[in-house]
């Protein structure tokens, strides 16, 4: 046998010719192919994976590429040189490919389905169901239309009057008296739109001297005018008796230009307050201020509609309070002002610089504006208020005795501005004070630890509780100090307190 002239290189293990192969001499594991396992072709790069396979000479390659061509099946596979171990390759990834694949061919699916699914609508359907819509959107346009119109115009004109109220109250905080012509505007921005106008259609008696009244058997009606404020966004209004009292038909203007009717709910004649309702939204309510805290020197505002001039403003200081005037009653407590007051402000708030409610404008000296004006304090009225609404009528209470003022050498204490009240007479051993022990000659100073400035205080203090309340009076009898628990009845119309 002739040597092959091809050098062959001393590192690489000698290899026999084609008839005599090199065997390997490590020993070979005596392990079978995976069942089922696929065989594969032998890669272009497969020789750097498989050192024990040596490379072939140029007669070796010659005498194959001579040979009839044949097909070979290698299955590869990897030994852990020190256990001896079959090493499992891990399992291919799967593919994204793959996996579009069969979502577009769902998608495909899914298409083809729909498009068997449809149907050709009718063409009577289609008319009759352009017909209805054609119908349905003139009925919108004839009915529905114009009053969005109308809803859209006041919600705009609320909207800016709420714009108005916010930054008036927000002004109000940091303006001080050296920008007075600010604070007009501001109060007015901010208390404007919780002021209403009040028009009373009333009806006079029958006027035997009238001949038309005869003829007719009816009067005239007669109109009257006056103011009211909202204190509540569901549609309270507050307003004076004598407005609307024996009033058939009463009508409320409110700040956006709104009419609307109003209803009675309550009224207390004491305090000559009234509590109207009306059904709208959209109402802006006045905040409630501290009368108590509100003191002499300070600076009011008064807004309302005399001679019917709606949301007039006018500017004064607070002059006095707890006056009691002609005609008036123990439990009104008045705030005296030289706000501007003239018909048609009866009704209308009393603010104090921060835009608060601090009283109702109820009565003037004389027949117009001579300086001297009137107002309920707003702690009175929001007592009076709260009855009206829970209960529509005002039920004081009840302690059955008659009343005088302290003498100057009964006086208890140093203070002379609170003297307290004297019981001169008990009426009846069965009233509230008799059941409780009352004598003739006590002096009463508190309720409920509340100093009484005077008798006219006293019973302001005793009508603020409800009847059927008990109270704790501290009273002086005899020179010693003492403490009773009465429980109030009803009051009656014509006994005080």
């Amino acid at each position: 046998m002739l040597e092959d002239p091809t050098p062959i290189d001393t590192d690489m293990p000698k290899q026999a010719s084609s008839e005599s192969p090199i065997q390997d001499p490590r020993p070979k594991p005596n392990i079978a192919p995976p069942k089922g396992s696929a065989t594969q072709p032998i890669a272009e790069n497969s020789t750097a994976a498989m050192p024990a396979l040596t490379s072939t000479s140029s007669r070796d390659k010659s005498a194959i590429q001579t040979e009839a061509p044949a097909t070979y099946a290698i299955t590869l596979q990897r030994f852990d040189s020190v256990n001896s171990q079959r090493l499992i390759p891990p399992p291919p990834p799967r593919t994204v490919e793959t996996l579009r694949v069969d979502s577009s061919t769902q998608g495909s699916r899914k298409k083809t389905t729909t498009k068997r699914r449809l149907r050709r609508p009718d063409p009577l359907t289609q008319s009759l169901i352009l017909l209805a819509t054609m119908s349905i959107i003139l009925l919108a346009a004839r009915f529905i239309v114009p009053q969005i119109v109308e809803e859209t115009r006041y919600a705009w004109r609320r909207g800016e009057m709420r714009a108005e109220h916010e930054t008036g109250t927000e002004g109000l905080r940091n303006v001080s008296l050296d920008t007075l012509s600010d604070a007009y505007q501001m109060v007015n921005s901010a208390v404007g739109p919780s002021v209403v106008h009040i028009d009373v259609q009333r009806r006079e008696p029958i006027n035997e001297a009238s001949i038309t009244a005869l003829l007719s058997n009816r009067a005239a009606p007669a109109s009257d005018q006056g103011s009211g404020v909202v204190v509540d966004a569901e549609g309270y209004l507050l307003t004076n008796r004598h407005v609307i009292a024996d009033g058939e038909d009463i009508r409320v203007t409110l700040s956006d230009g709104r009419r609307v009717s109003a209803v009675v709910l309550g009224t207390d004649a004491l305090t000559d307050l009234a509590l109207l309702k009306v059904n709208c939204d959209g109402l802006i309510p006045i905040p409630w201020g501290n009368s108590d805290r509100c003191n002499v020197g300070s600076p009011v505002w008064a807004v309302g509609s005399p001679f019917g001039l709606d949301r007039t403003v006018t500017f004064g200081i607070l002059s006095g309070k707890h006056r009691m005037v002609r005609a008036s009653t123990q439990y009104q407590d008045f705030m005296q002002s030289d706000v501007a007051v003239n018909p048609g402000n009866s009704g209308g708030p009393l603010v104090d610089a921060r835009g608060t409610l601090v009283g109702i404008n109820t009565a003037i000296v004389g027949d117009t504006y001579q300086g001297v004006s009137f107002s309920i304090p707003s702690n009175v009225v929001k007592q009076v208020y709260e009855r009206l609404r829970a209960h529509g009528k005002v039920e004081r209470g009840f302690l059955g005795v008659i009343l005088a003022e302290v003498p100057d050498d009964e006086l208890v204490g140093d203070n002379a501005r609170m003297r307290g009240a004297q019981v001169t007479q008990i009426p009846t051993l069965d009233s509230p004070a008799g059941r409780a022990g009352l004598l003739a000659g006590d002096i009463i100073l508190s309720v409920d630890n509340a100093m009484a400035r005077d008798k006219n205080h006293l019973m302001q203090l005793i009508g603020q509780a409800a009847s059927g309340e008990q109270i704790e009076l501290q009273i002086q009898r005899s020179g010693q100090p003492k403490d009773i628990k009465v429980v109030l009845g009803v009051r009656p119309e014509s006994f005080a307190p």
